[in-house]
Parts: structure tokens; sequence; C-alpha cells
């Protein structure tokens, strides 16, 4: 049995523990243990039935082989900082799928993902490590998402779209065919994205066009 503690305790982290509640109920042999999170005032609290467990220390006292974690933020830098963290301590990642969500077999997925309900993965496709598909996103086929990116509810990428590291979709936005987004860009609510955008940089509207650079600190 899979024994899987999540990290963070916040919005996001409630989510995560919703759908691997759904996994549960589907048939998906885990254990849910509970939450982890640097907020010393909820520690030993209890949150949506789960304890509260304590900060990253926790994770001293265990034997680490023997737990799965999932680092959960809606924001890919905070994620990536926690992967790291999570693996420089030596643990492994578990997946979070939601059973109404469509996952081509022949699609490629990482590791630490987390897919909500409604979400469809088209075949072909892969998604990077620790990334993010939010309620009703659709990679359609040969699309590449990269890790730790995060798409919002109702993002839409078109095929042989490559979306690159850490970036940042936001609800709604739509990309075309065969677009490239570079690395730690995002892109704003609603936005058509026609043209290939670089990286770091935030891009907004329809067409969706650069308005910010911002500096690469990830």
């Amino acid at each position: 049995m899979k024994r899987i503690v999540i990290i963070g305790a916040g919005g996001h982290g409630r989510e995560v523990a919703e759908i691997l509640r759904c996994q549960a109920r589907h048939g998906t042999t885990l254990q849910l243990l509970g939450f982890v999170d640097e907020d010393r005032k909820i520690h030993h609290q209890v949150i949506d039935d789960l304890p509260v467990l304590g900060d990253w220390a926790w994770f001293e006292q265990i034997d680490k082989s023997e737990v799965a974690v999932i680092c959960a933020s809606g924001f890919s830098t905070t994620r990536k900082k926690m992967a790291v963290r999570a693996t420089a301590m030596g643990l492994s990642f578990a997946n979070a799928i939601f059973p109404l969500a469509y996952v081509s077999s022949h699609a490629s997925i990482g590791e630490g993902i987390v897919i909500y309900q409604n979400a469809t993965v088209c075949r072909g496709s892969s998604i990077g490590n620790h990334a993010l598909v939010n309620v009703g996103a659709v990679i359609s086929h040969d699309t590449q998402l990269g890790d730790y990116a995060t798409l919002n509810p109702a993002v839409s990428l078109a095929g042989t779209v490559s979306i690159g590291e850490g970036c940042y979709l936001g609800i709604g936005c739509n990309v075309t065919q065969g677009i490239k987004i570079g690395p730690w860009t995002t892109v704003g609510a609603g936005a058509a994205v026609v043209r290939d955008l670089p990286a770091n940089v935030t891009a907004v509207g329809v067409p969706a066009r650069v308005i910010k650079t911002h500096t690469d600190d990830k």
C-alpha cells in the first residue's frame, strides 16, 4: 500500500487530498497520512479530516522509504522549491490523478504530477515532473508540458505545442497549434497565444503580447 503525505495544507493541498480520496474510492491502494506544512499555527490541527503532522522536520522521524509525497502548491516557483527540498531529503513522489480525467495510455507522465477532474491528456503528449493540470484543461496530441508547469482551469493546448519548465498559464487561455513558450513564462487569463513566446516574460491579451520581462531567478 502506498502511504502518501501532502506537502502544503493550503487550498491546493486540500484539493490534492480530495483527488487522492477519489482515487482510493476507485480502487487505487493508498493511505493518506496527512499534511506537512511550515505554518506552526496549524500543526496538529485537523484539516478536512486529515492531521497536520508538523513541518519538514517530521520526515526526519520516519523511514522515508515507506512514504511518498506530493508537493501541493498552485504556483510553479513554490512547487519547484518544495520538490527540490524533498528530493534532497531522499523522498519519493506520488501522482494524484482524478479518476474523471482522461489520460491516454500513449501519453508520457512524470512524477509528482497533479491532474484534476475533466482534464484531457491526449496520445503522444508528455507531462513533466511536478506539473499541474487543473480542472478541464486540455493537452492535445504530441504536446509537451515541462517540469513544474501550471495549467489553470480550462486552459487549452493544441497539438504539438511546447510549454517550457515552470510556465504558468492563467485560467481559460488558449495556445494554438505548434506554438513554443519558453521556460518560466506567465500567460494571463483568457489570453490567446498565436505566436511563440520567449522565456521569462509575461504575456496577456488576444492575441497575447509581451508586457513584461522578468529576471531568471528560478
